[in-house]
């Protein structure tokens, strides 16, 4: 009860501070997220914070000004690393019967399309005016946008961008200049895409329809990450960026919003992150563990595209030898680039570094808390290294790696064994995008490239595959994950599909993102047959997996579950079958 009631006055102080909710979207504020805990008000008072806000009960989102970021992180060692946001991006009909979904939209004794459900995005927003997203009268099916990129009326308990009802998105599309009434735009076209997937209604002169085309759709049009978390992160600045802060924010929201309505409702996510350690403790893989736990409630995520670009390096030390040399190429046209090692304790692990052109760092001994700054002699680069050898989510060692202006070349990391029992360390490179796609490593793993938030336990974890010749996506994340848990859960059709864009027209894209829409689509028509229609009310994330897995297709001769395909494609009939014979 103490807790509650120091929660209620912490937001209702945050509350009643002036213009705080332009903190969130200010370049002049940083953010860091940091854990509830009893001594909060003293903590508070280390980072000098006056601005902050729940953003679950177990995490508050602290605004501190930006002159004074840099400062209060170094002063403080004992900050720990994962405070800092981590930043993530977006991954890009025939379909529908190779899924086992199509059969069920025109069902003589059960039709099922997603009535009474709703399907939830955090993505680049939505074309509110495609024809894909309008009933026969004109009138709109998504219940609301919160769009985080444009001050007004944000949504209650929320104190940044403008939500957007069902009834101003119908009256908008009354008038001639829709915009004028309801701005909000979809700038990529990748939310669009996926929600046009997932619960798309039939557009018969176009022969599209979406996987659950009765089902309702929330979007939250998450704003790009502050220009600081760009440089810090080292990122191209023609990324697109979003700070993990911001997609549990949308989370919160789409959750809020189906308890307000008291509807089930399938969460889809369509971005990935390489910043982690890739075994599902990460802070936004926690929360949507969280969420996905509840009953009514399915998170469906995407593996990521990583698998064939070179981004993954895995580290088999030698028995017997001083060290291991790990070599990655940098592409002329790289401005910095971040990356991290993770050793699963007890193993530690210390590096020296050779650049392109001759001249090494010697070896940098590992001490908790240890940054190293080395401007080097005969090149522009300067390299940063930061040993954390316990890091405080998971206990394994870290060691971050910053190095600006690299010359371009091979770069090379002479990885020492301090305390070698496993043998086995893991190196990830930025994700795909963020990046120059010519920077990678000289000898990649395609194992454990599946992206973070898809290395949870709890969310469904979607890879991709080609339905016309059932080959796996060449760039589908494969598992397992560090901690070897199997993943993907399954896969789902994801190249050239077809799909709804900005601006009434329709085009295909391929990519995890695009299959886990369909995967969203065919959890909330099983959500309508258990939760709607009262057969198996305590549906949740959990037993949307079980009956997904069980009906999934398996082909002779491949083994499952497995590291490329988890435990099949994607096979709703099956599934449903399957599952009527219990009842």
């Amino acid at each position: 009860m103490i807790r509650k009631n120091v929660k209620d006055i912490l937001t209702k102080q945050f509350q009643e501070m002036p213009n705080t909710n332009e903190v969130m979207v200010s370049e002049a504020y940083a953010d860091i997220l940091i854990p509830f805990t009893k001594d909060l008000e003293e903590r508070l008072g280390i980072y000098e914070a006056r601005h902050y806000q729940f953003i679950t009960d177990k995490y508050v989102l602290v605004h501190i000004p930006l002159d004074r970021y840099y400062e209060i992180l170094f002063r403080f060692q004992e900050i720990d690393i994962n405070v800092i946001p981590s930043v993530l991006g977006p991954y890009s009909i025939d379909a529908l019967d190779a899924s086992g979904v199509l059969p069920f939209h025109t069902h003589p004794f059960v039709p099922l399309r997603g009535s009474g459900v709703l399907i939830g995005f955090v993505d680049s927003g939505i074309d509110y005016t495609h024809p894909t997203f309008l009933y026969e009268d004109n009138t709109t099916k998504i219940v609301s946008i919160w769009d985080q990129t444009i001050e007004g009326n944000p949504p209650q308990n929320f104190i940044y961008g403008t939500e957007y009802t069902e009834e101003e998105i119908n009256r908008a599309l009354e008038s001639e200049n829709p915009y004028d009434i309801v701005p909000s735009r979809d700038d990529t076209g990748h939310g669009t895409f996926l929600a046009g997937i997932a619960a798309g209604r039939y557009v018969i002169e176009e022969g599209f329809a979406g996987a659950a085309p009765d089902a309702e759709i929330l979007m939250v049009k998450v704003k790009e990450a502050k220009a600081y978390l760009k440089r810090d992160y080292l990122i191209r600045e023609d990324a697109i960026v979003y700070a993990n802060t911001d997609v549990i924010l949308g989370i919160k929201y789409l959750l809020n919003k189906a308890v307000a309505l008291r509807r089930p409702i399938v969460i889809c996510i369509g971005l990935g992150t390489n910043i982690g350690g890739h075994d599902g403790t990460a802070i936004i893989e926690e929360i949507i563990a969280e969420v996905g736990d509840v009953v009514g409630v399915a998170i469906i995520v995407c593996a990521g595209n990583e698998a064939n670009l070179g981004h993954h390096y895995l580290g088999v030390y030698p028995q017997g030898q001083r060290f291991q040399d790990v070599d990655i190429r940098i592409a002329p046209n790289e401005k910095g680039i971040t990356f991290r090692l993770w050793a699963s304790a007890p193993d530690i692990y210390s590096v020296g570094i050779l650049s392109p052109m001759g001249e090494f760092i010697s070896r940098l001994s590992p001490r908790i808390g240890q940054r190293e700054e080395i401007k080097l002699l005969l090149e522009r680069s300067r390299v940063y290294v930061e040993y954390q050898l316990m890091d405080k989510r998971t206990g394994d060692q870290m060691i971050v790696f910053r190095i600006e202006e690299p010359t371009p070349g091979i770069w090379t990391l002479r990885v020492y064994g301090d305390l070698v029992v496993s043998g086995n360390y893991n190196i990830w490179l930025p994700r795909e995008g963020w990046s120059d796609p010519a920077t990678q490593f000289l000898l990649p793993s395609p194992s454990m490239t599946v992206t973070i938030p898809g290395t949870n336990t709890i969310p469904i974890t979607v890879g991709a595959y080609n339905h016309l010749d059932d080959s796996l996506y060449i760039s589908s994340g494969r598992g397992p994950t560090r901690n070897l848990m199997i993943k993907p859960d399954l896969v789902a059709p994801g190249v050239n599909i077809r799909g709804p864009i900005p601006n009434n027209t329709y085009g295909t894209r391929t990519g995890t993102s695009i299959s886990t829409a369909q995967v969203a689509g065919a959890a909330a028509i099983l959500f309508e047959w258990g939760i709607v229609e009262g057969r198996l009310p305590q549906m949740d994330t959990r037993i949307i997996r079980k009956l997904l897995i069980r009906g999934a297709t398996r082909r002779v001769g491949i083994s499952y579950p497995n590291n490329e395909w988890g435990f099949g494609a994607l096979n709703l009939l099956n599934s449903y079958e399957l599952l009527r014979g219990t009842f």
